[in-house]
């Protein structure tokens, strides 16, 4: 049972914390001089917008990342300057970890019950004594019946309650929660946020948790925002219009883009001290414009711009299937594990110019669909096709012959080389291919998804929405005949979401067949054609 810190001290005490990354181009500030203190008990959300620092915040407190500047006080333990034996013994008995990316947390090898029983056996609790608590852990988040199973055939909302399970187990302290429902329908997700916050009441632990989903609030005492890696606003959520701008220790406050509209910040702004408090006042010359008018060109990126502008012209249709012909299919495909079906009689043309999005709640086969269209997965019945070739008729090697043929697959989480940039990452997916270079097409990409800023930057330096972008703009660079995307914008903000959505309509429009899982409304929205397996 986790217990107060000494003296009643925060469990989280951040003061003018930077955190800098090495880039080709010099150091990137992740986070640049970051206050915050968390009391012994609370439930804070935090928000933010993707590159804003909040992945690296997390990253610090968990003692993975080295605070280049600043102080940073975790559950009592001094992190700065911190050495190995300080940071891994904090980590195994005084943090539950829910990553952003679930299956990097479970090993393949072993099943749930004995993942959820891992941290306690690494804290040296004996196999029987550690398996029957994970049991209880799982038992506490109605995953009962997935004890048995191996994460490989765990869909990707069961496997990130299961991680989540596991985060929980040893009782710890604090709570550290990378979006842990990014990739969960809202029933599911809701479901996640109460256990969350029953759990560590009863513990007396203390929960920091990121997340773009406004849902989260529901089980908040406070609420803040990040942005450019500093905190910026904070608020409680059970007292609407609470929201209040954060000054830092140097004086700093930054401000919510729409305010910075309204108040003409775009082209500089007077702050005048008054005995109320600060008045911003704009200049006039963004405020003085109709609405409507013309913006600095300044304030606009070039990706959104490109964007919001009207539609290019139609690009001369590549060799392959006309708009309209079948490029997949499924046809009465029947699928279990373990004893369990998961889907049963499904069937779905997939077609050349189309976006189809299969929805569903968590654990209805939408990743278990993607997989065995792709010919990644064994169905016990039914018929794939893919690209002409029935699957069934060809061994595994045959099976990535037809994908390296014309298939790219975006799994969750992405698959990315971490030590290279972006751009190099994008160029190494059509050298992969056989592909000839296309400096083109690249930049296209990284301007369309708002990756050029971030192209010389090392994968490994990116926050999840990042290199979620990055993800996907790699199983497009191929110019693929079926481009197969799992959750594309579970870790997205909504304006990167709705920048993900423009992108995959367009590739659609330019004669790709692309098939989506997501129950995100961004996308369910522009779709072509949904199939919900929740109907099935």
């Amino acid at each position: 049972m986790s217990t107060l810190m000494p003296g009643g001290a925060p469990a989280v005490d951040v003061h003018d914390l930077f955190c800098l990354y090495d880039a080709p181009t010099g150091s990137v500030a992740a986070l640049r001089g970051m206050s915050l203190r968390v009391r012994t008990g609370e439930r804070l959300v935090v928000h933010g917008p993707n590159g804003s620092g909040k992945s690296t915040l997390l990253a610090v407190l968990a003692a993975e990342v080295a605070p280049s500047a600043g102080s940073v006080r975790v559950a009592g333990v001094d992190l700065a300057g911190a050495d190995d034996a300080t940071r891994t013994g904090l980590r195994r008995e005084r943090l539950g970890l829910v990553d952003q990316r679930s299956r990097r947390t479970l090993r393949p090898e072993l099943d749930v019950v004995d993942n959820v029983a891992l941290q306690l056996r690494v804290a040296g609790r004996g196999r029987a004594d550690a398996r029957r608590t994970a049991r209880e852990a799982l038992g506490r988040l109605g995953l009962e019946h997935l004890a048995g199973r191996r994460p490989e055939t765990l869909s990707g909302g069961e496997a990130q309650r299961v991680a989540v399970a596991a985060a929980l187990a040893h009782g710890p302290a604090v709570v550290l929660a990378d979006e842990p429902t990014g990739e969960l329908d809202a029933r599911a997700a809701d479901q996640v946020y109460d256990v969350l916050a029953a759990a560590v009441r009863d513990l007396g632990a203390t929960l920091v948790l990121v997340t773009h989903d406004p849902r989260a609030a529901r089980v908040a005492d406070r609420v803040v925002r990040i942005r450019d890696g500093r905190l910026s606003e904070q608020w409680d959520p059970a007292a609407p219009h609470s929201e209040t701008l954060v000054v830092d220790d140097r004086g700093w406050v930054r401000l919510p883009d729409a305010l910075r509209h309204r108040a003409g910040a775009l082209d500089g702004a007077v702050a005048v001290a008054t005995a109320d408090g600060v008045l911003l006042r704009g200049t006039g010359t963004s405020a003085d414009r109709p609405p409507g008018s013309a913006t600095s060109a300044a304030t606009v990126p070039a990706a959104a711009a490109a964007a919001s502008s009207a539609p290019a012209p139609e690009a001369a249709p590549p060799p392959g299937p006309a708009r309209g012909d079948v490029v997949a299919t499924l046809d009465g495909v029947r699928v279990g594990y373990a004893g369990t079906t998961v889907l049963d009689g499904v069937s779905l043309d997939v077609r050349a110019g189309t976006l189809t999005v299969v929805s569903g709640r968590s654990g209805s086969g939408k990743s278990t669909l993607l997989r065995a269209l792709t010919g990644l997965a064994p169905v016990d019945a039914g018929a794939v096709t893919l690209l002409g070739r029935r699957l069934a008729d060809l061994d595994r090697d045959g099976r990535a012959a037809v994908r390296r043929s014309g298939v790219a697959v975006a799994a969750q989480g992405g698959s990315l080389v971490e030590t290279m940039h972006v751009r190099e990452n994008l160029a190494l997916a059509r050298t992969a291919r056989g592909l000839p270079p296309d400096d083109v097409l690249v930049e296209a990409l990284c301007d369309g998804l708002g990756l050029t800023p971030l192209g010389h930057r090392p994968v490994s330096s990116l926050s999840g929405g990042e290199r979620q972008r990055v993800a996907v703009a790699r199983s497009l660079v191929v110019e693929p005949v079926l481009a197969v995307l799992d959750e594309p914008t579970s870790q997205l903000d909504e304006g990167n979401a709705e920048t993900v959505a423009r992108t995959l309509v367009d590739a659609a429009r330019h004669g790709c067949a692309v098939v989506v899982a997501s129950h995100d409304p961004v996308l369910l929205e522009v779709a072509d054609g949904v199939l919900d397996l929740a109907r099935m």
